[in-house]
């Protein structure tokens, strides 16, 4: 095995870890982008000059493998260069953003995230891909209906509500234009050390390791796992992008709370609800007293988080199937072949003795830029990537930490026991339980609200009932003053 070194951020955004079988994949994902970088080739119309699609993607582990997949298949095929380019995942919504504001066809398809879609759609960037040209063609080589219901609906059409979508209800969306499908899967889960667990005897009857299966049970295991410069549980916690969201709202959501109302749009007496402070004071404490995790989680994200489990500073973390792979590459990680993973613990009910989980929502969607001057190499691409032959391979990468959406592929991801696919296998089943964010184009505003006044929290500046009500109060006016509240039309 190789020395283990710990991964920069310049490293983390080269390279992606591959899993399984002590293999080592190095993948192309240089700083500026994920292929050479084209920034002086000319915009030529369709059918003029070079070929070449360009992608704005986001830099998970799936990312490079796509990259060297189109130019191993895809451009031999079809005479078309692919260019996946983006920035860190912090920024890249203000660029989409920015790119779609100002009409730009620099970039052909978009790779999103779902809180995204609703801003992008609303700006005119977003291409329907239910008319002849795409889905509707007789020639099509994808159906929409090749993809599974919720996964489909709540990625690729808007306006739609979570709370239905990802349980599969989607009868009343079928009428919406379709602007894109899924790109790749996650919720988040937790991935636990199952040798440190059967050190501590935190063990089944058969004396297997035994994830926990409550807050309470979470919480005790943090406490007897957490010892020297190991803590029990790694999480990122840091103000940018979603940070802190992510590991505060499954606390939020399986209490009992919300976030808001889907068809009022109300916020204020539902965030800081009293079951909402009582979630968030459990939460904090983590940090503040229980104090296992690492202090420094407050300005963790991505690389920070990865660094610390596969250097053997943690016994469990929050993860995604993207992420999973890190902590199986023996040049990088101290703890290959250590991990197992489950699906979030979550909150018993005192009356009722339910045990209520609810993950955050982390898939993204692909769509072809409405302002694109080559959208027919676009679709031409989507077609591809989301074919049978491409999501397999990708699914069988273990660089590439990827779960499909393909209906026709879902039994085969539950059919191969190894702990990359057990995180597949929890992903698909955490996604009925999960929960989103807002999808309106308010998101990013209503979130830096939220990352701020949580994470102040989370290092004790202020109570958990005060951080609350501060959030619901300013966040009611972003939402009573937006001209997409259902309030303020007509």
């Amino acid at each position: 095995m190789s020395e283990n070194r710990v991964l920069s951020r310049r490293q983390f955004l080269k390279g992606v870890a591959a899993a399984g079988g002590g293999l080592a994949v190095t993948t192309l994902l240089p700083v500026s982008g994920f292929a050479a970088p084209l920034e002086d080739a000319p915009l030529a119309p369709e059918g003029q000059g070079e070929r070449i699609v360009r992608i704005l993607s986001l830099p998970w582990p799936q990312t490079p493998v796509e990259q060297q997949m189109a130019n191993e298949i895809f451009t031999p095929e079809t005479g078309i260069t692919a260019v996946l380019e983006g920035p860190p995942y912090e920024f890249a919504e203000s660029k989409m953003r920015e790119l779609a504001a100002s009409k730009s066809p620099e970039f052909d398809i978009w790779e999103y995230d779902s809180q995204w879609l609703g801003a992008m759609v609303l700006s005119g960037a977003m291409e329907n891909l239910d008319t002849t040209d795409y889905f509707r063609s007789p020639n099509a080589k994808i159906k929409f209906e090749d993809f599974i219901p919720g996964h489909r609906d709540y990625l690729g059409r808007f306006p739609v509500n979570d709370k239905k979508a990802l349980r599969g209800d989607v009868a009343e969306y079928q009428d919406l234009p379709i602007y894109g499908v899924a790109w790749t899967l996650g919720t988040n889960m937790l991935s636990y050390r199952v040798d440190l667990f059967e050190e501590a005897g935190i063990v089944d009857a058969n004396g297997k390791a035994k994830p926990p299966d409550t807050w309470d049970e979470f919480r005790d295991a943090c406490i007897k796992l957490t010892k020297g410069n190991r803590y029990g549980i790694a999480w990122y916690n840091t103000r940018l992008a979603d940070g802190i969201s992510m590991a505060w709202l499954p606390f939020h959501f399986s209490y009992g709370a919300d976030i808001w109302d889907y068809d009022t749009w109300q916020i204020e007496g539902i965030i800081n609800s009293d079951v909402a402070v009582e979630a968030l004071t459990e939460f904090v404490k983590y940090n503040l007293e229980y104090k296992v995790v690492d202090p420094g989680s407050a300005n963790w994200f991505i690389i920070e988080l990865i660094n610390a489990v596969t250097q053997d500073l943690a016994a469990m973390w929050y993860t995604y199937v993207s992420f999973a792979a890190f902590t199986e590459d023996p040049a990088t990680s101290k703890t290959v072949g250590k991990w197992d993973f489950a699906v979030l613990p979550g909150y018993k009910d005192p009356k009722t003795g339910e045990v209520r989980r609810v993950p955050v929502f982390a898939c993204q969607g692909i769509g072809i830029n409405a302002n694109s001057q080559r959208k027919a190499d676009a679709w031409a691409y989507i077609q591809w990537l989301k074919s049978y032959e491409t999501e397999k391979a990708l699914v069988d990468n273990p660089a590439a930490g990827y779960a499909s959406a393909r209906v026709d592929l879902k039994d085969y991801q539950f059919s191969i026991d190894t702990p990359m696919f057990h995180a597949k296998q929890v992903m698909w089943t955490s996604t009925p339980l999960a929960r989103d964010f807002w999808i309106w184009p308010e998101y990013k505003e209503l979130l830096d609200i939220q990352q701020r006044e949580v994470n102040l929290c989370y290092i004790g500046g202020q109570s958990p009932k005060e951080t609350l009500d501060r959030i619901a109060r300013l966040q009611q006016i972003v939402m009573d003053t937006s001209p997409n509240n259902p309030k303020n039309k007509g």
